[in-house]
């Protein structure tokens, strides 16, 4: 498989009821400009799964999971202030039927040691030269 270099690609994670987002920089400053970031997963039959993250005139985050499609919304504020500091993430805790959704929306750091296609030169440098991904 030839190198490639991965671009503009929003990674989300699923992990016990939990919603991991990671974001490169170009990401981060689009969604503080207010624009959307949307990302799809085609699978066999003709179905997909895609996501949506998108700011908001709102002082609480939301999500929605509708027809295969995962919309969040951040509040503008928060993503304004995040986008120019150093902090690494946005955290919200969402109250569902008898447990919480657990959104984590974080600055992609760069990978050292992972495979060709998935180190990203726009990711945002480690703090401290971490060797992991």
């Amino acid at each position: 498989m030839a190198d490639r270099l991965v671009v503009d690609t929003m990674k989300l994670r699923f992990r016990a009821n939990t919603l991991r987002l990671r974001l490169n920089q170009t990401e981060v400053a689009s969604l503080s400009q207010n624009h959307p970031l949307k990302e799809r997963v085609d699978f066999p039959g003709n179905t997909a799964l895609q996501y949506t993250l998108s700011v908001g005139d709102t002082v609480e985050a939301s999500a929605t999971f509708v027809n295969g499609n995962i919309s969040i919304e951040l509040p503008e504020n928060s993503v304004h202030e995040w986008s120019t500091s150093a902090t690494i993430g946005l955290y919200f805790n969402l109250p569902v039927t008898d447990n919480i959704l657990k959104i984590a929306v974080e600055k992609d750091l760069v990978c050292i040691d992972g495979p060709p296609e998935e180190i990203d030169p726009d990711a945002y440098p480690r703090p401290n030269e971490q060797a992991n991904c």
